[in-house]
């Protein structure tokens, strides 16, 4: 057979491809995973804000008592 009439079949070319085509779907699959993930365990914007306050106040509050007891020792 002649490769000019391109009637053999290039197999290494279509390993390849179908390796590319295997591995994008199985990145697909776990993007889909991931996304599902995401979705069910993650923290809304409001909850992120709610304790990202909560930590704030906390932080203040322990800043405080500290500025008060170091005021107490120097007196």
């Amino acid at each position: 057979m002649d490769s000019k009439d391109k009637n053999i079949v290039d197999f290494g070319t279509a390993r390849k491809n179908l390796r590319k085509k295997t591995k994008q779907e199985a990145r697909e699959e776990k993007e889909r995973q991931a996304q599902e993930n995401r979705i069910r365990s993650g923290r809304t914007g409001a909850q992120k804000k709610k304790e990202k306050l909560e930590a704030q106040r906390k932080q203040k509050i322990h800043d405080d008592h500290q500025k008060a007891s170091s005021r107490k020792s120097t007196d």
